[in-house]
């Protein structure tokens, strides 16, 4: 199983998701992201694990038949998924853009 490096900058209160998927070469990778880097939308797990060269967000959209699982640490959960659903839309609807 391969791991991607997110070099996570947790905070106590946000916590850390992990998903673990297959990629199309049929292996297994598993992310370790903090939990307002990932969100589930369009049937689809979206989660941020790096930047480009300028700097912008590199983002994976897996599948959700591909997902394994997603684990999260959390505090409060309800305001992490209000969260992290909002910025995943607003990313979404700049790159559409």
């Amino acid at each position: 199983m391969a791991d991607i490096d997110t070099d996570t900058d947790t905070e106590p209160d946000l916590g850390t998701a992990t998903i673990v998927y297959e990629t199309p070469g049929e292996t297994d990778e598993r992310a370790t992201v903090d939990n307002d880097r990932i969100a589930y939308f369009q049937d689809h797990w979206l989660f941020a694990y790096g930047t480009d060269e300028n700097g912008n967000d590199i983002v994976r959209r897996v599948p959700k038949e591909r997902v394994h699982y997603v684990e999260r640490s959390v505090d409060e959960i309800e305001e992490t998924f209000e969260s992290g659903l909002e910025k995943a839309k607003g990313k979404l609807e700049a790159l559409r853009d």
